[in-house]
């Protein structure tokens, strides 16, 4: 950002504007906050005109006095503020780069290795692994659509939970996990705490803040901003923001961004977990094999039954490299693969009521990641000669824009026949028609449905978007 301005507006409140207007006041702004979405309570807004000296608005409001206007990379480019400002030649900052801007500033992280992950799929578990492979030297945070965690020799304590992932969270991330640092601090069991790492799981894109960026993926994009923008190229800001000294993590096959001309202070290094392309690190599976190597060394671990670990390679080769620029030795990183026993949520095979329960429900669910859901589901039951009984829809339409009905129709045309019993999960799934199906408007009450009907050889194969 220049320097010497001073009057900002935040637009959009419901994803992170909140706390980064209020930052912002901290750091000497004068500040206006716009509710383009009409939906926060009055009472909030009210709070931050009366305790933060926020201006607030349901309505857009004129730029002219504006120095800067701070936008999230979903919001329509069409919206009547952010016209006005191109037009005017005002400077118009994402919520992402205002984020890392404010990070630079908080003393509370200093000296802390920062890690961002972004990507359309695989975040939550890249993350995920990474702290684990982290934590077996360092103290770690991880901040994910599962909650605020503290890790420590490979275990985690839950901060908080609740959290989004859009970039203002981050903030709420730094700050929660300074008060539990502070409220154990005196603690005999963890005394002094200080993360030596700060990973965060942030949609579509990174701050610039990062010592290390990693993209795990590219494919299955989709548009944002009312249509006028596509999510990979949001995303990219993680490469374009990259500040001097920093490394990303790229996966091999996104040639958008393998092509992307950097910084020359910027590192890049890529992995791979597909035969298209070589990686300076490469994952392989043989059967429940994982093979890693890189140049000159291989590395071999054997994974834990009871989780598809085909769904993870993407992951474990992201945080694997990861890891390695870390410092982390190889043998941390194979153990952590060899111990992994995959995430609730995500392809975890799991006991429900005493029937077998597949569980894939998570914020990132979609119909692809269904259709090698089922795909899944069916090698096991050619072995168990049970039936498949799907629990499949959205429990909460607003997350990543929910599941498409028409995605849903699709999918049952081309796989339904390898479903004997569905469950449609979601006010949505109701225009839906399909053979043997119900309807259930939460994902708790689906799995109740189902485990009503499956036998002890039937296998539950659980799909519903949803906060997890």
């Amino acid at each position: 950002m220049a320097t010497g301005q001073n009057n900002a507006a935040v637009l959009d409140l419901t994803h992170g504007g909140i706390i980064i207007a209020q930052k912002l006041v901290q750091l000497g702004y004068n500040v206006s906050a716009i509710d383009v979405y009409n939906t926060v309570d009055p009472a909030i807004l009210a709070d931050l005109q009366d305790n933060f000296d926020i201006r607030t608005s349901k309505d857009p409001i004129p730029v002219d006095n504006l120095d800067i206007v701070v936008a999230p990379v979903h919001l329509d480019r069409n919206y009547e503020m952010l016209q006005q400002a191109r037009d005017m030649g005002k400077e118009i900052v994402t919520h992402h780069k205002i984020v890392g801007e404010i990070l630079s500033h908080d003393k509370t992280i200093a000296g802390a290795k920062i890690i961002e992950i972004t990507g359309t799929k695989a975040k939550t578990s890249t993350a995920s692994i990474l702290a684990d492979m982290l934590s077996r030297k360092l103290s770690v945070v991880l901040h994910t659509t599962r909650g605020l965690e503290y890790w420590e020799n490979n275990t985690p304590s839950l901060i908080h939970q609740g959290l989004s992932i859009a970039p203002g969270s981050i903030l709420h991330a730094v700050d929660k996990t300074a008060s539990y640092i502070s409220a154990n601090s005196n603690s005999n069991s963890k005394p002094n705490i200080a993360p030596d790492v700060y990973i965060f799981e942030v949609s579509i894109g990174g701050t610039g803040y990062a010592d290390i960026g990693i993209l795990t993926t590219l494919t299955q994009d989709y548009k944002i901003a009312n249509g006028t923008a596509w999510a990979s190229d949001a995303k990219m800001q993680m490469l374009d923001n990259a500040k001097p000294g920093s490394t990303i993590v790229i996966n091999c096959t996104d040639d958008a961004a393998t092509g992307r001309t950097l910084n020359d202070s910027v590192k890049t290094v890529t992995f791979s977990d597909s035969k298209d392309c070589t990686g300076d690190v490469n994952l392989t599976l043989d059967e429940y094999t994982i093979i890693m190597n890189s140049g000159n060394w291989m590395s071999v671990a054997n994974a834990q039954p009871g989780y598809d670990v085909g769904s993870y390679t993407t992951a474990m080769a992201a945080a694997a490299t990861a890891a390695l620029e870390m410092g982390v030795e190889l043998d941390d990183i194979r153990n952590t693969l060899a111990d992994f026993e995959g995430l609730s949520g995500r392809m975890c095979e799991q006991v429900f009521e005493g029937k077998t329960l597949i569980d894939n429900s998570n914020s990132g669910m979609n119909i692809i990641s269904a259709e090698k859901s089922l795909a899944y589901a069916n090698t096991i039951q050619i072995k168990k000669k049970g039936r498949i009984i799907m629990v499949l829809g959205e429990e909460a339409a607003q997350v990543c824009e929910g599941l498409p009905p028409e995605d849903v129709s699709g999918f049952l045309q081309q796989q339904g026949k390898n479903i004997d019993e569905l469950i449609l999960v979601g006010e949505r799934m109701r225009a839906v028609k399909h053979k043997n199906t119900h309807y259930a408007d939460s994902l708790s009450l689906g799995l109740s449905v189902a485990s009503g009907i499956a036998g002890t050889d039937d296998l539950i194969l659980s799909c519903v978007k949803c906060f997890r």
